[in-house]
Order: C-alpha cells, then structure tokens, then sequence
C-alpha cells in the first residue's frame, strides 16, 4: 500500500523533502520555525507500530533536525511532541522557540494568533530547512 499523508497535515504544511523514513513538512505558522516529520508507511498511528529498525532510523532523522534547527536558528529552545488526537497518522511537531516568541514560555498550541506565511516567506523557510534535509548523512 502506498503512502497517503494525512488530509490535515495535507492542508496544514509545505512539503520540504523527504528523509530516508520521513517526509518532511513545514507547518503553515509563520510564529515560529516548525516542522513536522511523518514517517513514509502506511498505516502508522503510533510509534510502537514501527519495527525496530524503522523506530531507530525515526529517532535518527528527529535528532538530527533538532539539532539542525536549533543551530540554524539559534533557539532558546526546541519543543517536539507527538499527539495525535487530531491527526492519528503518527508525526512529529520540531518547534524552534525564542524566550521572546509570541507564546513563551506556554505551549505554542496555546497561542491564539497564528500567522500563516507569506508565498516569499515560506519559500524562504522551505529553502532554509530543504537544505537539511539534503545535508542529511
């Protein structure tokens, strides 16, 4: 069976590139730099679902966009979470945050006025984090 993405994560994200597991996507929040990973199997809607393999090449492609993203934008912080009650195909959100963004130190799900990016913005940000992804190793 082929790989289908989710409606929501469809609707809600740009496509940045693919990892050997994971797509990966960028959330259509301009407050702050925000990508969700989504395995490329079938099916998936919670971690233990993947073999073994597949949990650690997971857990390889996550770490390396924390760090990643944390050097290129010099956060404060990096949040990640993986909920699933709205969308059950297992993800994960990798949020930069700033001791000044908008919803510190709250969780960004809490933040009331999301911004969605700009077509030149989100291009340079799909650019930005395209690059990552095709420095993976």
């Amino acid at each position: 069976m082929a790989f289908t993405l989710d409606e929501r994560l469809e609707e809600d994200t740009y496509f940045v590139g693919d990892l050997p597991l994971c797509r990966v996507l960028l959330m259509n929040v301009s407050n702050f730099p925000w990508i969700i990973l989504v395995p490329r199997l079938e099916g998936m809607t919670e971690l233990f679902h993947l073999n073994e393999s597949e949990q650690i090449d997971y857990q390889k492609e996550t770490n390396y966009l924390l760090e990643a993203m944390a050097e290129i934008y010099s956060s404060h912080k990096m949040n990640i979470a993986s909920l699933g009650n709205l969308v059950p195909q297992l993800h994960t959100h990798i949020i930069a945050r700033f001791k000044d963004d908008a919803a510190w130190p709250n969780p960004v799900w809490s933040h009331q006025n999301m911004s969605k990016y700009q077509d030149t913005q989100s291009s340079f940000e799909i650019d930005k984090i395209r690059k990552l992804v095709d420095d993976y190793v």
